[in-house]
């Protein structure tokens, strides 16, 4: 009798979650984002928004914070990132991202490369960590065309964001 209640004791702990409430509850995150700027007297680096869809439908913004041009023409960016899934439930990322123009392609089409760590949350995203890496193409970013209404990014995003 001992043997079988120290059985099913074992298994239980082994298939039922943690029940600790300081444990990370980690999700995998996936999904498409699109990004246009926009005017912004106010924030002279840049402004975009736009949606996402997948895992994370959100409505986002971000504030272009840096931006550094390179020898190799590749384009250096900090941003303040925030994604709005509910009025209540919010997550603020700091972004590194590196623009990349590509060749064979129109002026101020570039290959984006984004690194966003969550900075902090609200809602059942209070206490987050993570980060999600977004990858696309950017439209006249630079060059004739570039501007608001004008440079746009088609991107897809995949992460885990942790929960307490």
């Amino acid at each position: 009798m001992k043997r079988t209640l120290l059985g099913i004791c074992v298994a239980t702990s082994l298939f039922s979650p943690t029940l600790s409430s300081g444990q990370d509850k980690c999700q995998s995150v996936q999904g498409q984002a699109q990004f246009i700027l926009i005017p912004a007297p106010n924030d002279p680096f840049g402004r975009i928004i736009g949606p996402s869809s997948g895992t994370l439908k959100a409505a986002i913004t971000a504030i272009v914070t840096g931006l550094t041009q390179n020898p190799n023409g590749t384009i250096d960016a900090t941003s303040t990132e925030l994604w709005v899934m509910s009025p209540q439930d919010q997550i603020l990322f700091n972004g590194q991202a590196t623009f990349t123009p590509i060749a064979g392609q129109p002026i101020g089409t570039v290959s984006d490369r984004l690194r966003l760590t969550v900075s902090r949350g609200t809602g059942e995203f209070a206490g987050a960590t993570g980060a999600i890496d977004v990858t696309g193409t950017g439209y006249n970013l630079f060059g004739p065309d570039a501007g608001p209404g004008k440079t746009y990014f088609q991107v897809n995003y995949t992460g885990s964001i942790c929960r307490r």
